[in-house]
């Protein structure tokens, strides 16, 4: 993730840290609206709009329904021409309130779907392993993976596919 997303992510984490349940909820419930509303999106990207204009606006709109840190964060944003980055902000400052909480988060992917038995066996592996107190994991369904299970965690990738097998495999037999 790129340098200034993460750096606007941290400062937010760290003003909202004393209520970060709240601001969580506050800053997805934004983000939601600003991947749905193309319109509203376009209007705070487009460098024709003077920033007094779009920041006023998102003062009408938002003020009743944001906090006062959201509030001025987005602001901020804007000020600084950066509302564009605002997805991949609120993804950074996501993985900062799971790491803070001690949240593995993982992706498990399989050819078929699991039976939950299966699932919460590889989230209770993975828990225990990397010592989180809670596991939140994603279920992707790939057949072309043939079988078995791939776990991606961070940029950590566990292949115990049987394509995995088979690519290593030929790698090992065309050398």
């Amino acid at each position: 993730m790129p340098l200034v997303e993460k750096r606007y992510a941290q400062a937010f984490f760290d003003l909202a840290e004393n209520d970060i349940d709240n601001v969580r909820m506050e800053f997805e419930d934004f983000v939601g609206i600003y991947n749905s509303d193309e319109e509203f999106r376009s209007f705070l990207v487009d460098p024709r709009v003077k920033l007094d204009n779009k920041q006023m606006v998102v003062r009408n709109v938002f003020t009743s329904s944001l906090s006062r840190n959201m509030l001025n964060f987005v602001l901020l944003l804007i000020s600084k021409q950066r509302i564009k980055f605002v997805p991949q902000i609120y993804e950074a400052f996501i993985h900062l309130v799971n790491e803070k909480a001690n949240v593995l988060v993982m992706d498990i992917i399989t050819a078929v779907k699991l039976e939950e038995e299966q699932l919460n066996s590889i989230k209770e592996k993975f828990r225990s392993k990397y010592n989180a107190s809670s596991v939140k994991a994603t279920e992707i369904v790939d057949v072309s993976i043939i079988g078995g299970v791939k776990v991606i965690i961070g940029d950590k990738v566990y292949d115990g596919s049987i394509k995995g097998k088979l690519e290593s495999l030929t790698e090992l037999v065309s050398i």
